[in-house]
């Protein structure tokens, strides 16, 4: 398992990354921004190399702006060019809102509890 916070003090983003079999999986936590989107890009698009799914956990995301979300769409089409299977799963927060009130839910797992 690989993880890594970034660098700036300002910037709050935490990925950690692991993997099972051909599925990965990129846990990312903080704030999903301008500054932090290319990080969590290049750590999606890393982690995606070899693998048939790829799930990234925005639970504990506590800020995503436009950027972010901008970032989400390019990493679907990225890795759909790619063939790997996306989903990303998210709590009842931030993430979860600005996704359903954007129309991007249906790149959200189902809810498990």
């Amino acid at each position: 398992m690989r993880g890594y916070s970034s660098g700036s003090m300002d910037d709050e983003l935490s990925i950690h990354i692991s993997r099972d079999g051909s599925t990965a999986k990129v846990v990312a936590g903080g704030e999903i921004d301008l500054s932090t989107v290319g990080e969590l890009r290049s750590a999606v698009t890393s982690a995606a190399e070899g693998v048939e799914k790829l799930r990234l956990d925005l639970t504990d995301v506590e800020f995503i702006d436009s950027a972010g979300l901008g970032g989400l769409l390019e990493l679907r089409s990225t890795l759909r060019s790619r063939s790997v299977t996306f989903e990303i799963a998210a709590g009842d927060g931030p993430v979860r809102q600005a996704m359903e009130i954007t129309g991007l839910s249906e790149l959200l797992a189902p809810k498990t509890k």
